[in-house]
């Protein structure tokens, strides 16, 4: 609906006005000549602010990369070590099994490890080299041999690092491996070279680097008793980064050291470990807080300017604006002949005098753009009634010759008449019937167009609604071998079962008639309108035939639409069917919606609100 502009303009300033003079006013003058006065001071804070936030983003950018420079670094060694490790191990198994005889307890020291052994299923050492300086290899316990097979059945080709086990009385790393046969081979490593290797990594007062494992326990740290008791660091976000094998710079709070870091970190390709470099974000800071106090010469400077300047600006900038105010003003009371006055000093400020110029171009349109909703307002509520008089007018005067037609027919029919001339009289009379629908069809839209058809609401069950359906369709579904069933609640409900009725029968209809073959069938569900929702019932009519394409189903509820074209050259039908019954059902604050596949079937669902009846 078209609504006048001068109708609400008014209203809308008004109210605006009404809640300005329940704040706090100042005058514009006073807002440039205070703003002009504090731009005086603004420069040096946000000089200052400038030049400690670069000076400590630029120790960020730093930390960033040479954190993360050294975890890489960091991350890169170990890998080689753990590939180193890995090929002594499986060097140390070809060995056992006999593949080499080579001497190989030395290297075993070299690299940690204090002894490689092979065992069969049963857990029986079958074969066994011990490093130089291991003088005996305690057998680990069941528990940790099912672990460390468990973690070789996952990947039976590869040698496996596992996480950081408690053994002999020290944190270990085990390898383990599959062999034939259902044998394992495994290996302790001791973790002296990874805390040398961390403990090479000192800068700052704080800064360090940690080793963890694929599970987040500590493997290397500055404090030893992390290192002893096997440390679970996994609840630090950064390590869970570690864990998921990302790389990058995080900051994180740490709470033994009681203070925001920020740290480089990575992870070792092979192993899963993760290294991190982090540093306390305080030693950035201080390293940050240099030049904090120069040019403030330039503020006294600009406020002896300011001071001058000032108060003759605001009065420059504050006239032409009070004019478009006052304006705005007379225009809000319904004055739309009201133009700003434009100043004839010899200094303008270009842009108020541009807002005042805008702002009477804006009022002339305005005029004119009212005069112009207006006619059209007028034209379309014209149109309206001309349209929807046309067809009430119409339908009225063609059903009455109509009934008139169906009479002769009737009466033609009942006398002496041959098979074609029957045949003929039913084929007219079925024309006149359909005609006789349209006109209802259209006469029925007409009224829905003004929501001049109100629900009356009354006890009803769906059941019987569902059934009437069926009983008027049964014979046509019959003919056409069709399935026609109902599967509806008896429930006694409070709603208009004449609307629901009447939509049921089209939704029904429209499925007989677009059916084939198989079958359609109503079914409803009742909705709890528990926690202050209103109750819902949803009455489903599913068939089994044509179905709709999904791009045409947005039409399927517009008037006069028939979606296929061919369609409606073998089907009978105005279009209006839907079209009316989305109507209805939005009378009563309900929706109708529809899934449809191509050749598949359709199912139309009416939901409304509905409330349960007292038996």
């Amino acid at each position: 609906m078209l609504v006048h502009v001068k109708d609400i303009q008014p209203a809308d300033v008004k109210i605006g006005l009404r809640q300005t003079r329940l704040g706090f006013q100042i005058r514009i003058r006073w807002i440039v000549f205070a703003s002009l006065i504090l731009a005086s001071v603004m420069p040096l804070i946000g000089l200052y602010k400038w030049m400690e936030v670069s000076a400590l983003q630029k120790e960020i950018a730093y930390a960033d990369e040479n954190h993360l420079t050294i975890a890489k670094n960091l991350s890169a060694t170990m890998d080689r070590y753990a590939n180193d490790v890995a090929s002594i191990f499986e060097l140390s198994i070809r060995s056992l099994e006999g593949s080499y005889g080579l001497e190989l307890r030395e290297a075993l020291d070299s690299f940690d490890l204090s002894f490689v052994t092979v065992m069969d299923e049963n857990d029986y050492v079958l074969n066994e080299v011990r490093a130089t300086s291991t003088t005996t290899s305690p057998r680990p316990p069941p528990e940790l041999m099912a672990g460390l097979r468990s973690q070789a059945a996952a990947d039976p080709d590869k040698t496996i690092f596992s996480g950081i086990l408690q053994f002999d009385g020290a944190p270990h790393v085990f390898l383990v491996r599959n062999l034939s046969d259902g044998k394992l081979a495994f290996a302790a490593l001791k973790l002296q070279y990874l805390i040398a290797l961390q403990n090479t990594i000192k800068f700052g007062e704080l800064g360090h680097a940690m080793i963890v494992d694929q599970n987040g326990i500590v493997i290397a740290h500055p404090n030893p008793e992390w290192q002893a008791t096997s440390k679970d660091a996994s609840k630090l976000s950064v390590v869970q980064q570690m864990m998921a094998g990302e790389t990058g710079v995080a900051t994180f709070y740490s709470p033994p050291m009681q203070a925001d870091m920020i740290s480089g970190f990575t992870f070792v390709a092979r192993t899963g470990w993760g290294v991190m470099v982090p540093q306390p974000m305080r030693e950035l800071i201080a390293r940050a807080k240099e030049s904090e106090h120069i040019a403030a010469i330039i503020v006294i400077v600009e406020i002896a300017f300011i001071i001058l300047m000032s108060w003759w600006l605001a009065n420059l900038i504050a006239t032409p604006i009070m004019n478009v105010a006052k304006t705005a003003k007379e225009v809000s009371a319904g004055n739309l002949d009201a133009r700003v006055a434009m100043g004839s000093a010899s200094i303008k400020i270009y842009e108020a005098d541009l807002l005042g110029q805008n702002f009477n171009w804006v009022l002339s349109d305005l005029q004119s753009e009212q005069n112009r909703l207006n006619v059209a307002l007028n034209a379309a509520h014209e149109g309206e009634r001309v349209k929807s008089q046309f067809l009430s007018v119409m339908s009225h005067e063609i059903r009455t010759p109509m009934h008139g037609l169906m009479g002769i027919l009737e009466l033609v029919e009942n006398g002496t008449l041959e098979d074609g001339q029957r045949n003929l009289i039913t084929i007219g009379q079925k024309a006149a019937n359909n005609m006789v629908c349209l006109l209802d069809n259209v006469l029925q839209f007409v009224r829905l167009e003004f929501n001049a058809q109100s629900g009356k609401v009354s006890k009803f069950k769906p059941s019987e609604l569902a059934q009437g359906a069926v009983d008027l369709f049964q014979p046509l579904a019959m003919q056409k071998g069709l399935s026609l069933t109902t599967s509806v609640s008896d429930q006694l409900l409070l709603g208009d079962p004449q609307i629901i009725s009447q939509i049921l029968l089209n939704l029904v209809g429209n499925a007989v008639k677009f059916t084939e073959e198989g079958q359609v069938h109503i079914a409803s569900e009742l909705r709890d309108g528990s926690n202050g929702k209103e109750n819902r019932l949803v009455l489903s009519v599913t068939d089994s035939g044509i179905g709709i394409d999904k791009d045409l189903q947005p039409k399927i509820f517009d008037e006069f639409i028939q979606v296929d074209s061919e369609l409606s050259r073998t089907n009978e039908g105005t279009g209006l069917g839907l079209a009316i019954s989305s109507r209805l059902a939005q009378l009563m604050k309900g929706e109708i919606t529809l899934t449809s596949e191509p050749y598949k079937g359709s199912c139309f669902q009416l939901n409304i609100p509905v409330t349960v009846a007292e038996v």
